[in-house]
């Protein structure tokens, strides 16, 4: 890793633990009092939550729930999606870790190259989608909106039913795509729709 990257871990040891949580705004807050950070965006530096408003990548975070990320350290080995998220739209999966190397989908080289594209990705299941699933004998519909129960009230949206990011079936959507299959309790089903 470059110079500027040893010198941003050297700077978040300093301030915070490894493995644990810590709030959006904390971290801001840390990020804009340093003159060291060039990048103010809290998401330039996570491994999992991009956007094409950043400049560079420094990953360090893993974004765990809206406005939490958990603090990994240095050349950590991450497994998961990189998912992209534009303002007020659907996220989109666009690439994957694999024990601390990311590839990018749709055939991006880099971040760069991903940036300066019109491709947004795959469509995917996160916090604040709406999704229409039914199961696979074609008896049952669902159409639910993920919502954090830690900010949300209990409501329907549009008929569409509430179910917590962080519920049993919220973790079993999260990432999903449009025609992917899971099962939960004694049935199986295939994502229909996500907005």
């Amino acid at each position: 890793m470059d110079e500027r990257y040893l010198e941003i871990v050297k700077m978040f040891d300093s301030k915070f633990n490894i493995g644990e949580t810590y709030s959006h705004s904390e971290l801001r807050k840390f990020i804009e009092n340093e003159e060291t950070f060039v990048v103010k965006n809290v998401a330039a530096y996570s491994y999992n939550r991009w956007n094409k408003g950043m400049s560079v990548i420094y990953p360090i975070l893993e974004w765990v729930n809206r406005g939490e990320y958990k603090y990994l350290g240095g050349n950590y080995s991450y497994d998961g999606v990189i998912i992209h998220h534009p303002q007020g739209g659907i996220p989109y999966k666009i690439g994957i870790w694999d024990n601390g190397v990311y590839q990018l989908y749709n055939g991006h080289k880099s971040f760069k190259d991903w940036k300066e594209s019109l491709d947004e990705g795959i469509k995917t299941i996160d916090l604040n989608s709406k999704v229409i699933f039914e199961s696979v004998d074609g008896k049952i519909i669902q159409k639910k909106v993920l919502i954090d129960k830690e900010t949300e009230e209990i409501k329907f949206v549009s008929e569409y039913s509430v179910t917590f990011f962080e519920s049993t079936l919220g973790k079993i959507l999260r990432f999903k795509e449009e025609g992917d299959l899971f099962e939960f309790g004694n049935n199986k089903y295939k994502i229909s729709s996500i907005s």
